[in-house]
């Protein structure tokens, strides 16, 4: 019985042992893909205006495979793929339109696509940074950076007031199912009026009274506060914030140039 006990204490041991080695090494990896806010926002940034800057259709392409890598990079499987295919519309839709004869009404529709197509970006990079982001780190990120709080706070409700919506309009839209009133293309053409009034009054008040708590929540935390806010987690600048930042802006710079000596 004594050899037994000792036995299954040592798998018991070992197993637990390998456990946490698993363990540490998946917060390690964590880690590694943790970046810093301040390189989320430098990297929104940096993206929003090369993309206003591409020069050809080219360096937007690359641009597009960038932001797609980065979601994978980050394992947000069901964003990038939601990302690829936005892009996809667009470049299809530019695709068409080189095949349709110059005239005012598609030179109005390559203008608006012209800008939407870089616009998308922003919103894309700012859904990226916004995904997995601690809004405690956001924001102690933004006081080491001697942000005024004005601008911390408002950017802080905005991180959490995008997400929350989302999900009360997707509440929405289970309920007019379940009534019969479902969001769908039929309803849209049938009954315009009803399925817009149906879906979006409600998202309305509810996204008033969304900004009142979420606003309320960031005063109860204390971010009005004069004194200078502590944080439980350590929130600093890292070799591999750099790192990842570094080749990303490199990968960026390296697309528009070469796109533009490709172009000539």
């Amino acid at each position: 019985m004594c050899g037994w006990s000792i036995s299954w204490k040592t798998v018991a041991e070992k197993t637990l042992s390998k456990s946490g080695d698993r363990m540490s090494r998946d917060i390690r990896h964590i880690r590694f893909l943790e970046l810093d806010p301040r390189m989320k926002l430098l990297l929104v940034v940096v993206f929003a205006s090369a993309t206003f800057s591409a020069p050809n259709l080219l360096a937007l392409i690359w641009m597009y495979l960038l932001v797609v890598v980065l979601y994978l990079a980050r394992g947000l499987w069901l964003g990038a793929k939601k990302t690829a295919m936005l892009f996809a519309v667009f470049l299809l839709i530019n695709l068409i339109l080189s095949f349709v004869p110059q005239s005012k009404f598609a030179a109005g529709v390559g203008m608006i696509l012209f800008m939407l197509e870089r616009v998308v970006v922003f919103f894309v990079m700012g859904a990226w940074m916004g995904s997995k982001l601690r809004v405690s780190d956001f924001v102690t990120a933004m006081q080491n950076m001697h942000v005024p709080k004005g601008g911390t706070i408002a950017l802080a409700v905005a991180f959490r007031y995008i997400p929350t919506v989302q999900d009360e309009f997707r509440f929405i839209k289970n309920t007019m199912m379940l009534r019969g009133i479902g969001l769908t293309v039929r309803n849209v053409l049938l009954h315009p009026v009803k399925t817009c009034e149906y879906a979006i009054v409600p998202l309305i008040i509810r996204s008033m009274t969304i900004s009142d708590e979420l606003a309320a929540s960031a005063m109860t935390r204390g971010l009005d506060l004069e004194s200078k806010r502590t944080s439980y987690r350590e929130v600093r600048l890292r070799a591999t914030d750099f790192l990842y930042a570094g080749a990303v802006i490199s990968a960026v710079i390296a697309g528009i140039v070469g796109s533009a000596l490709l172009g000539r």
